[in-house]
């Protein structure tokens, strides 16, 4: 039987992955490396485990990754890079940007400088905690401007983490389109955007492959070297796909049998 590590943080352990450990556990051997408790012994790095898999993206897990990657010849899903560049909004647009992937105009601008763009969404930089999109919405002489309470309060909060403010560009679209990535196996979905309807699962619904989306998503999993993953797209009035976020770690509970079909993946990467 094979052996898989898991990499996680506590929140998603108790959490969201109940249903999937149940069936991991039953195809095969599990080690779980809690960020919250694991402390690695640098002269013992001689994991008994045939792959790592890392759900979350917190600094240590993302240190631990980007050590079993350098330490070891353990396959690790995702990479490091692939980790950090995905939580790294700025980072991640302007790479995919140069890879020929559309993503809205976007720029990071000191925190007391004006929007570039009439219409826009103030998103945190670093994208690394779990809590969810908080919207501000302020709607005047017909453009819109909205901001994630997240990314005002890493600025103007008493934690203060940096001075600057990722702005992107609103595209008007009436789905957002959301796709799950495993490997070459596509998942696709629509729903009303959040900002429509904050309930996201309330309106979303499984749709048929689009193929211009799956290029896509297959040339940006590659670009930020991602095995797994789930990327939003909104779809301009033109009929421009733009790639708004990426996730390097998706909740798979989401889709149907979301579950078995990351189980399936993991145990057939160590067959590779």
């Amino acid at each position: 039987m094979k052996e898989i590590g898991l990499i996680i943080d506590r929140y998603h352990l108790e959490n969201k992955v109940a249903e999937f450990l149940k069936i991991l556990k039953s195809k095969a051997k599990v080690s779980i490396y809690l960020e919250e408790s694991y402390l690695l012994n640098i002269d013992n790095l001689n994991f008994d485990v045939d792959l790592f898999f890392v759900k979350g993206k917190g600094k240590l897990m993302i240190a631990m990754t980007r050590m079993i990657e350098n330490e070891t010849s353990i396959p690790i899903i995702n990479s490091h890079k692939g980790i950090w560049i995905s939580i790294n909004r700025f980072m991640n647009s302007l790479i995919l940007k140069k890879g020929g992937i559309s993503v809205p105009d976007f720029s990071l601008n000191p925190s007391n400088c004006q929007s570039p763009f009439p219409n826009y969404i103030i998103k945190n930089i670093i994208d690394q905690k779990t809590y969810s999109f908080q919207p501000n919405i302020l709607k005047e002489d017909g453009h819109i401007k909205v901001s994630d309470e997240r990314a005002i309060e890493e600025v103007e909060g008493k934690d203060e983490k940096y001075q600057y403010l990722y702005y992107q560009m609103f595209i008007k679209s009436k789905w957002e389109y959301k796709v799950y990535g495993f490997g070459e196996d596509l998942y696709f979905y629509k729903q009303l955007p959040v900002l429509v309807n904050p309930n996201k699962m309330e309106t979303r619904r499984e749709i048929e492959e689009i193929p211009e989306l799956k290029e896509i998503v297959l040339r940006a999993m590659k670009i930020l070297d991602l095995k797994v993953a789930s990327l939003d797209f909104l779809k301009s009035k033109e009929g421009q796909y733009y790639l708004t976020d990426i996730n390097s770690t998706p909740n798979f509970n989401y889709i149907k049998d979301g579950p078995r079909i990351m189980v399936d993946f993991l145990i057939e990467q160590t067959r590779n």
